[in-house]
């Protein structure tokens, strides 16, 4: 189930930067929907809450080791800084630090945890900068850097190491205008994340892939 809903969750991101795609094509074309400010704010900063949904995929091996195993959902923080470089077009770094559990799929027992420090760096279009609800798109990099990694199998610690990884990610949203300087944001991001793991001394495939639901306020100067 948590398979389908995740791929459910991407085809809607699909779908979201598709349409965006086309209303920004619209738009271009249409000269009197251009934006009209000669000057406009540079800098923005956002806090937000962000829900992470790991879409974990592991080998074999691991499902004779462990019965399975499964990266659970997180809650957590998140400050974003963004730089705009034109009104359509800007550049975006985001900042999170997460707890997952690390739960066995014979029982949903929990077997141990692992922290991931995921900053993502992304380049991002905004094809109606001045209107009162702005939507994005954003395609970047991701550094995902696991650590402090435990688990435990029948009782007894066993060594457990994730390796970082870097990948791709992707994001679709919009800010809602609030004051001149003050915005709601709302936005879902795909991270690419395929660090692998070690269980005992035997390295494993391990593929967290998560997709990320975030709200929050920013604020531009």
């Amino acid at each position: 189930m948590k398979n389908m809903s995740s791929a459910k969750t991407f085809a809607t991101l699909l779908v979201a930067a598709l349409l965006l795609s086309l209303a920004s094509i619209s738009f271009a074309a249409d000269p009197a929907c251009m934006p009209q400010e000669k000057t406009f704010k540079k800098l923005g900063v956002r806090i937000r809450g962000i829900y992470i949904m790991p879409d974990e995929k592991t080998d074999a091996a691991v499902n004779g080791l462990v019965n399975g195993l499964t990266v659970d959902d997180a809650v957590t923080p998140e400050i974003d800084f963004e730089y705009f470089f034109t009104q359509n077009f800007s550049t975006e770094l985001v900042l999170a630090l997460s707890k997952h559990d690390i739960m066995f799929d014979n029982g949903g027992v929990n077997g141990g945890s692992v922290w991931l420090l995921p900053p993502s760096l992304y380049v991002k279009y905004h094809p109606m900068p001045t209107a009162k609800i702005s939507p994005y798109v954003g395609f970047g990099m991701n550094v995902v850097m696991p650590f402090d990694e435990k688990l435990t199998v029948g009782g007894a610690n066993v060594p457990f190491k994730v390796s970082s990884s870097i990948g791709w990610a992707a994001k679709v949203g919009a800010d809602v205008k609030l004051t001149d300087s003050v915005y709601w944001n709302v936005d879902a991001m795909y991270y690419d994340c395929r660090p692998g793991m070690t269980i005992g001394g035997v390295d494993h495939k391990l593929n967290i892939n998560p997709f990320i639901l975030g709200t929050g306020i920013g604020v531009r100067f």
